[in-house]
């Protein structure tokens, strides 16, 4: 188990999780599949298919939070 400033610890659980995250972004965003490995235009595109699967996760726990709502209300 690592620990992290803080006294905060993350151990396996942890890397499994954002092992499945890279496995997704590498399998529908083409991570794995770039022309370029280094230097800025790979920090673009890494920062920007990030920020593209962090926007469609919230907007999808939105959307199921509104549903949700909807179906205890009715």
């Amino acid at each position: 188990m690592q620990h992290l400033p803080g006294g905060q610890r993350h151990g396996k659980r942890f890397s499994n999780a954002v092992e499945r995250v890279n496995a997704y972004l590498k399998e529908y965003f083409q991570l794995n599949n770039v022309r370029y490995r280094t230097g800025k235009r790979a920090k673009v595109h890494f920062d920007l298919v990030t920020l593209i699967y962090n926007a469609s996760k919230l907007a999808a726990d939105r959307i199921n939070a509104m549903l949700n709502q909807g179906q205890q209300a009715a």
